[in-house]
């Protein structure tokens, strides 16, 4: 897997409803590009002083999936009619997952395996 990550500062003048308009003109990416295993987007809520706002991450398949991604007239297309008019300026890097550590699952409730929440202990 690898990840296309772009960071996104927009012009001073970019309003709240712009960039909701924007956003959600790329939810058929996913649907309509091979390879594509999700598209998150997400607001940057800790730092604000380097002015980028948002983040857009595109998980795909593969090298494979991230040039074709690349090259998409849709992806083009997206970028040039909803993207570029409200930016002012973008970071795109490709990070392969090469590694993936996650917090050990916990099973310190009594009873939520019955309902899909872990595996039931071992009966008697």
């Amino acid at each position: 897997m690898i990840q296309h990550i772009v960071l996104l500062k927009w012009k001073p003048d970019t309003t709240e409803d712009q960039i909701l308009s924007a956003v959600r003109h790329a939810e058929h990416l996913p649907n309509e590009i091979h390879g594509v295993d999700s598209l998150t987007i997400g607001r940057n809520r800790v730092r604000h002083d380097h002015g980028f706002a948002h983040a857009l991450i595109v998980r795909l398949s593969s090298e494979e999936a991230l040039t074709e991604y690349l090259e998409h007239p849709l992806r083009k297309q997206y970028i040039e009619e909803h993207l570029k008019p409200l930016e002012a300026e973008r970071i795109e890097i490709d990070v392969p997952v090469d590694l993936a550590l996650r917090a050990a699952p916990q099973r310190d409730w009594e009873y939520g395996a019955s309902i899909g929440m872990g595996h039931l202990p071992d009966e008697p």
